[in-house]
């Protein structure tokens, strides 16, 4: 496409996560090049999920076709990254970030890597999160589990076995459904193969995770909401993971801070790595004859200042820059009255502010610096949205995997 570089136009919905990013992004944007601005066309779903999904299924249709915004956001949700990567629908960005001599320093390289395929960067990772547990030590030791012989997938599945085969065990391991629903993506097992356009879920440690989800999920109905720290304290769980990272943290650590010691815990892949979720990335239109443009306005969203400047919308996940995520800390912290953060809704207990400690959060980041995968979530291979029979044990596990692959097949040779 032959480059003019005379605008460039975004599309995004107000429904999601990212809304708000992304008003403020174009207006501080526009402030700062007036002469050559950012035109953003927001579709109004109404608070419609549906209305959102079936206008951005329309744009990418259109991006398909070779037309479309010239730069395309996704929110971690439904949309199949790898297909559209293999159809030639984004832009290379690569040389742009050379030319400007971007300095990655300061970014997690193992999320952005993400988004590179044979050195082409096609997908730039905006935020991400990664899946955290948390617990309190009297809980450990109530019930014997040992988080040492955690250090691969296969070792947490164990000592799960381990803690439910105890009759006078009274606390269940998890209360929230989605602490365990993309088990085959923490646990690394591969099952969809892009190049031989092949599924195979004949894997073991793959049966293993969907007879564990299935249990969790009957146990789990009716109370995905009981996922705070007050489940810890009462003795209704033993792990908890709240589904966003940041204030999932607050709530989450400094709620059991409040009453015990915490102890938090990664889940690991079957090789001991951690694998992190996309839940924000941004990619160019290869048809987009403004990609200058398009590299300025995302040079710009990775920046500090803007991060920084939008630190009260960084709850649901982890900024791909530490100053980033240091700096959306810092805002819930130093806002708070008397340095504490103010607890609401479902995760909420008995207590009015609740302590956020330095030292947990970085102990929290540490982690993610040993995020050694990453995954972008797709609705039509997130295997267990797929077999809603088999855990209403309306199906045998034999024929639920033969249906599942025989339709991951069918869509993977689309």
């Amino acid at each position: 496409m032959e480059q003019t570089n005379t605008g460039l136009n975004i599309w995004y919905t107000d429904y999601g996560m990212t809304t708000k990013y992304l008003d403020a992004a174009e207006t501080q944007y526009n402030l700062r090049h007036p002469d050559n601005p950012v035109t953003a066309e927001k579709f109004f779903a109404d608070s419609s999920g549906e209305n959102s999904d079936e206008a951005t299924q329309q744009m990418l249709t259109e991006v398909m076709a070779g037309n479309g915004p010239d730069l395309i956001f996704f929110d971690g949700s439904d949309t199949d990254i790898e297909k559209m990567v293999r159809r030639g629908v984004f832009a290379d960005m690569e040389p742009y970030f050379e030319a400007d001599n971007f300095d990655w320093s300061g970014y997690n390289q193992a999320v952005m890597d993400a988004g590179v395929w044979d050195g082409r960067r096609l997908v730039i990772p905006l935020q991400y999160n990664f899946p955290m547990l948390y617990t309190s030590q009297t809980a450990l030791d109530e019930t014997g589990f040992n988080i040492e012989n955690c250090d691969t997938f296969n070792g947490l599945l164990d000592e799960i076995e381990v803690m439910q085969a105890d009759p006078s065990q009274t606390r269940e391991v998890f209360r929230a459904t989605f602490t365990f629903y993309n088990f085959a993506q923490y646990a690394g097992i591969p099952y969809v193969d892009y190049d031989r356009q092949r599924a195979d879920l004949s894997s073991p440690e793959l049966e293993r995770g969907f007879k564990f989800y299935k249990d969790f999920v009957s146990i789990a109905q009716g109370v995905d909401n009981l996922d705070g720290a007050a489940d810890v304290r009462d003795g209704k769980a033993l792990w908890i993971q709240p589904y966003d990272s940041v204030t999932g943290f607050l709530w989450g650590a400094g709620g059991i801070n409040t009453f015990d010691e915490l102890v938090m815990m990664p889940v690991r892949d079957l090789d001991g790595g951690i694998r992190a979720r996309i839940t924000w990335a941004v990619a160019a239109n290869s048809a987009s004859p403004n990609l200058q443009n398009a590299y300025e306005f995302i040079k710009f969203l990775l920046s500090e200042e803007f991060q920084t400047s939008t630190a009260m919308y960084w709850w649901y996940g982890l900024s791909v820059l530490d100053a980033g995520v240091m700096g959306c800390y810092q805002y819930n912290t130093q806002t708070a009255k008397d340095g504490k953060i103010p607890v609401g809704g479902s995760n909420s207990f008995d207590f009015t502010y609740i302590e956020a400690s330095p030292e947990d959060f970085e102990e929290m980041l540490a982690y993610s610096d040993q995020v050694t995968g990453i995954f972008f979530n797709t609705a039509q291979t997130r295997i267990t949205q797929q077999v809603p029979d088999y855990f209403a044990g309306e199906a045998s596990y034999e024929d639920t995997i033969d249906a599942l692959e025989s339709q991951l097949n069918i869509y993977l040779s689309e």
